[in-house]
């Protein structure tokens, strides 16, 4: 049975906490973060619901996905990318080759898709065997197989560090880059950062690592503070294993959105987390900065294509986005995508067969679709 659920108001015990973790300032959660974090592994909490859940808000936060599909699943990407610069994320991967070529990425990262779509299209109630449940409960396992056959093989242990960037992943560029698509929906950024606080601690976060806080307040405070002190280094610094795990994403996710390309996508990514270089507008620049004429813009050095796709998209995204009519058009677009992904990926059935581009992640009769990892032989 699930353990009851205090909606609104917490108790005094858990305000006592909250007081205490909310003492943090994001400098000392950072540092926590990289030191503590990167030495633990799941919390080992139950699959239960936090106390401090609050129902209405996790209920906002999921309905917020039909509003802005298509700016969210972007920013997904790009988080998912920016995940990859990580090198004890990339390791992890590596090991288990579960991105290591476009088809193992392809198969991949649909199944994330539809875990991510179940988290956000499914009610939580209190049964356990429903496909909201289902589908954290088999994410969190897969997590654990991979982690204990990692760290047996040396390739290191999947720890609150990553777990926690991984959730910036999905949550950080299109909240603290909301303002950059002139998307100031404040109970947008409160919701989403709830729910995805909820789901970080069903997925196995501390609250202590948990890259969402108490309130949007404090989540900005952290995000951004990851985004600059961790994102943006790493993204600066990328190597060949990189681009080799970021062309496999890009390569297999090709079969859904032919729109994508390894140079587009990348200066998307780095753009979002104000990589020097990769500016394309003139607020691309933080308050205060200005343009270094000795600085080499990179979109320059790009082909045509990825330089019309990257023209192209931020136009849509910074200009027509906050206009409900285009956001109606490009969210119905993506809509259309999720349905040929689930029913017909012709381009996917083209490269590898009808067996091999159909992705599920629960059997007909709702149980979980087990992940099947390929460990690399060491």
């Amino acid at each position: 049975m699930m353990q009851s659920v205090v909606r609104g108001a917490p108790n005094a015990s858990t305000k006592e906490d909250s007081q205490e973790e909310g003492a943090l300032t994001a400098e000392a959660y950072l540092e926590r973060l990289l030191n503590e974090g990167s030495q633990e592994g799941d919390s080992g909490s139950d699959l239960e619901l936090p106390p401090w859940y609050d129902e209405q808000l996790f209920k906002r936060g999921q309905g917020y996905l039909q509003k802005y599909r298509m700016v969210m699943f972007s920013g997904m990407l790009a988080g998912l990318i920016a995940v990859l610069a990580i090198p004890s994320i990339l390791r992890v991967l590596q090991f288990t080759r579960q991105s290591s070529n476009a088809f193992m990425a392809y198969r991949r990262y649909i199944r994330t898709i539809f875990h991510t779509q179940a988290w956000y299209s499914y009610p939580v109630g209190s049964d356990k065997s429903s496909k909201f449940w289902t589908s954290i409960a088999a994410v969190r396992n897969a997590h654990s197989r991979s982690s204990k056959a990692s760290a047996r093989c040396g390739a290191g242990q999947i720890t609150q560090k990553d777990l926690a960037l991984t959730q910036f992943g999905f949550i950080g560029f299109i909240t603290v880059g909301a303002h950059r698509i002139q998307l100031y929906d404040e109970d947008f950024l409160e919701a989403t950062t709830h729910m995805w606080r909820v789901l970080g601690y069903l997925l196995g976060i501390k609250d202590e690592y948990n890259v969402c806080g108490r309130n949007w307040a404090e989540s900005k405070e952290r995000l951004e503070i990851v985004m600059d002190r961790v994102f943006a280094p790493a993204l600066e610094q990328t190597n060949s294993e990189f681009d080799e795990m970021t062309k496999a994403l890009i390569d297999g996710l090709w079969h859904v959105n032919m729109m994508l390309s390894f140079k587009a996508q990348v200066f998307f990514t780095k753009r979002l987390a104000y990589c020097r270089g990769y500016e394309y507008y003139s607020f691309d620049y933080r308050a205060g900065e200005q343009r270094d004429p000795q600085q080499m813009l990179y979109y320059y050095d790009m082909k045509l294509w990825d330089r019309f796709i990257v023209s192209y998209g931020l136009f849509l995204v910074t200009y027509l986005h906050k206009y409900a009519i285009v956001r109606w058009y490009l969210n119905l677009r993506v809509w259309l995508m999720d349905l040929f992904i689930y029913y017909f990926p012709y381009a996917a059935i083209w490269r590898w067969g009808w067996k091999s581009a159909y992705v599920r992640i629960f059997s007909k009769e709702g149980q979980a679709q087990e992940f099947h990892l390929h460990f690399k032989e060491e």
